[in-house]
């Protein structure tokens, strides 16, 4: 299976740009443009290109872009606030690895991935001092109305608190009926921008897979209201897309269940479980293609190219291994932990993973 070589030209960081110029905070880098006077940012996790076209969606608004790498939420929502890439705010996967906090974190729920309790690092240090170059531009708009309709629950941890946390109001909702009706009601407020989040489609393709019967009619159901309130609206121009894309798993390799590769490392494996970050002082790259099938590994200097601009090195692993099959590689930090069950895995350069839609409504 081909692997995708990202283009930051088209993809949610040059549509980051084009919403933090529209918000007249301005970014050193290349934007979409994006028409009209007032906006909504429709993010449909887990909405990937594939998973639109085999829900039999086909509108005549959409076009097909780039996500960020690693393909994965806390990335993609760390782009999409801050108009920078993944190698300047250093939001890299699920779990990322932090300089200043000595270690590998669970960026959107800020907290040890061995922990439990969401936030647990809050107190002892912020988020914003742990990863110092994540910088909204939310935080430098002026004069502008805007809001958020989120999923209860999200409004007051740490990791919304530095990307969208900024907007003048927030509306949470708590079942898909509600998202809808607190959007409708956003909607007819005086907000220049409004920021809609749905998790359900990314939710069912981890539990089913991204192309099981109950997936796609999540997707139609959710993709039919949005557009159909976005088509009554039309003093908004909608631009609907996603985070990622899914893969369907073949197999999950559990890596903390190999000591062999372990014992190479400096610190576990961290990313995703499409895209596995790798720190060692070995040199691994062939022990890796022996060990494992269907990879690609790229070396330290091939990953700038894969995370657009990277502003310190100090982030970069040495390695990053990418499936190029359907396998799901992952390190168990928690015991009892069932995150090797899911059907549904992303963070790779799959075109299942890789390729979303933006679907630009009244624009």
């Amino acid at each position: 299976m081909s692997l995708i070589t990202p283009n930051y030209e088209q993809s949610l960081y040059s549509l980051a740009c084009g919403i933090s110029n529209f918000l007249g905070v301005k970014r050193d880098c290349s934007s979409m443009n994006i028409s009209g006077n007032r906006i909504v940012l429709a993010l449909l996790d887990g909405f990937g290109w594939s998973t639109m076209r085999k829900a039999g969606i086909e509108v005549k608004e959409a076009r097909k872009i780039h996500t960020v790498f690693p393909s994965t939420t806390a990335t993609v929502i760390s782009t999409l606030f801050t108009a920078m890439t993944p190698g300047e705010h250093g939001i890299l996967g699920f779990n990322t690895y932090s300089m200043r906090l000595g270690g590998i974190v669970n960026a959107m729920r800020y907290t040890y991935p061995a922990v439990k309790e969401r936030d647990s690092i809050k107190d002892s240090l912020s988020f914003s001092t742990a990863f110092p170059s994540l910088q909204s531009y939310l935080k430098e708009v002026n004069d502008v109305k805007t809001a958020s309709v989120i999923p209860k629950g999200l409004e007051d941890v740490e990791f919304t608190g530095v990307t969208h946390g900024y907007v003048s109001e927030t509306k949470t909702y708590i079942d898909f009926w509600d998202a809808f009706f607190n959007l409708e009601q956003t909607l007819q407020k005086d907000f220049k921008f409004i920021y809609f989040y749905i998790p359900d489609i990314d939710s069912l393709s981890h539990k089913y897979g991204p192309y099981s019967e109950v997936t796609l009619k999540a997707t139609r159901d959710i993709f039919e209201n949005l557009y159909n309130i976005a088509k009554k609206h039309t003093e908004f121009t909608f631009l609907i897309t996603a985070d990622h894309g899914h893969m369907t798993t073949t197999e999950t390799i559990l890596l903390d269940q190999i000591p062999e590769l372990i014992n190479k490392l400096e610190i576990p494996p961290y990313g995703d479980s499409r895209a596995v970050f790798l720190r060692t002082r070995n040199d691994i790259h062939d022990y890796l293609y022996t060990k494992f099938d269907s990879i690609r590994v790229f070396k330290k200097n091939e990953i700038p190219s894969l995370l657009g601009k990277v502003n310190d090195e100090k982030i970069l692993p040495d390695y990053i291994m990418v499936p190029t099959d359907g396998r799901a590689y992952i390190y168990l930090f928690k015991e009892k932990d069932e995150y090797y069950k899911l059907v549904g895995h992303h963070g790779g350069l799959t075109p299942d993973e890789f390729e979303i839609p933006l679907i630009t409504v009244n624009g």
